[in-house]
């Protein structure tokens, strides 16, 4: 009698769980549809390619972190979630409290989290635990499906502004495999880089005089508070680039006649605007900003192996150390782990993907000596962000493999400005249409 009521209980488990995931399923495919009738994109390959790809690299992370490595957080995320969103079902008047509590001494029995914006992405992902039924799969594919959508949402402004430009911008915002990886699924690299590619967006439409609806209004509040609480550090140099280029273009025009005064005066602004900011919160009070790098810098290479280090020259928290190591911190923030410097198969494919980036940037010097580059109040917004994020992580996270992850930050929007315009990439795309002339790129994006 018991084994009987046994095998009925597991069956009616079974029996919600895969109701469940139909339900989802169909959920997920009309969400879909819906976007893709919106974006006019319900016949491009570019979309129904990149979303699959989204939710491919969501489940892969966790299926790595959950059969290949022992300590990870996006388990551990999704764990802390189901604690909260066990209190809901039993007590969901004590979950909403716990959801809008965001003093730093909160403590919930049972869970391991206690950084303060972890916490944050934790109480986010017991949401989609509470209508998932506590799956970890339908809740990356839901993570993996904002994702893509705020991917697309910054595709297809660039596409917009920028002449034949579908293949690069494809490529960087799209398909690049280390931040689809990085960037989908239950990680919080996920949620903030869809908010960075949404207000990046919202930046592009600015730049090209159109008119912002109103109804993105809220969703870019929303984005601003997910990227300060996530990762400040992308946020505090975006918001700095953002407000450099505004300052910019609004002065008068013959303040930047020829393109090179126009970048030093953008520069200039830029470090004006960053100053400013400085002052504004002890936090960002230089002094602190150089002694908070060089701690995490340490701690890393405490705990890391050293021929997965980046070895700086006497780093300490002076501006003048940090000026004298920032050109290898960036030359390792783009192209490092080279060829034989990857640990394991993590390590090779970095590194293979790396040289991919070497490449596109070879062909990007030699092809700016035959043309000059475009060149713009946008495209040193952007320099300066991925420039200034890219020193700034390479410093603070010298491990190799760490870096590979925390770079996808910057790392899209430097694979555009390599690829537009790029040799190689106008190859494959000269190609593409040579053997699918009734079905080029723009054709299948409309």
């Amino acid at each position: 009698m018991f084994k009987l009521q046994h095998w009925h209980l597991h069956f009616k488990t079974k029996c919600v769980i895969i109701i469940t995931y139909i339900l989802h399923g169909i959920v997920l495919f009309f969400l879909s549809r819906w976007l893709a009738t919106r974006c006019h994109a319900k016949k491009s390959i570019f979309f129904w390619a990149s979303l699959l790809a989204h939710i491919g690299g969501g489940l892969a992370v966790g299926a790595i972190y959950l059969f290949y490595y022992s300590a990870n957080d996006t388990w551990q995320f999704f764990s802390d979630a189901k604690v909260l969103s066990s209190i809901a079902r039993n007590d969901f008047l004590g979950y909403l409290k716990i959801l809008v509590d965001f003093s730093d001494n909160l403590f919930v029995s049972g869970i391991v989290t206690d950084d303060f914006r972890s916490l944050i992405f934790v109480k986010l992902l017991s949401l989609f635990c509470l209508i998932s039924h506590d799956s970890y799969w339908i809740s990356s594919v839901y993570f993996s499906f904002i994702a893509f959508a705020s991917s697309w949402f910054l595709f297809s402004r660039v596409t917009a502004l920028f002449t034949n430009s579908s293949a690069a911008a494809a490529l960087a915002f799209l398909f690049f495999p280390s931040v689809i990886f990085w960037g989908s699924g239950i990680e919080k690299e996920s949620l903030a880089l869809a908010s960075l590619y949404f207000l990046a967006g919202l930046f592009i439409e600015w730049m090209m005089q159109k008119k912002i609806r109103r109804w993105y209004g809220l969703p870019a509040i929303v984005a601003c508070v997910l990227l300060w609480t996530l990762k400040y550090y992308w946020a505090g140099i975006f918001f700095i680039s953002l407000g450099a280029a505004w300052i910019v273009v609004a002065l008068p025009s013959r303040f930047y006649i020829t393109k090179i005064k126009m970048g030093f005066i953008y520069w200039a602004v830029f470090a004006g605007v960053a100053v400013v900011v400085s002052f504004l919160h002890p936090n960002f009070y230089l002094y602190r900003l150089l002694d908070v790098l060089i701690s995490n810098h340490n701690a890393f290479v405490r705990i890391s192996s050293p021929g997965n280090l980046i070895h700086f020259y006497n780093l300490n928290p002076t501006v003048a150390s940090v000026a004298i190591n920032s050109p290898w911190a960036l030359v390792s923030g783009f192209f490092r782990p080279f060829i034989g410097e990857g640990h394991g198969w993590p390590g090779v494919l970095a590194s293979v993907e790396n040289s991919f980036i070497l490449l596109l940037f070879v062909f990007f010097v030699v092809a700016s000596f035959k043309k000059k580059p475009i060149v713009s109040i946008l495209f040193w917004t952007v320099t300066s962000y991925v420039v200034v994020l890219c020193v700034f992580l390479a410093l603070s996270t010298p491990n190799l493999g760490t870096l590979s992850r925390y770079r996808v930050g910057f790392l899209p929007f430097l694979v555009f400005i390599l690829a537009y315009q790029n040799p190689i990439i106008d190859r494959v795309e000269k190609r593409w249409r040579l053997l699918n002339p009734h079905h080029t790129i723009e054709n299948r994006l409309a």
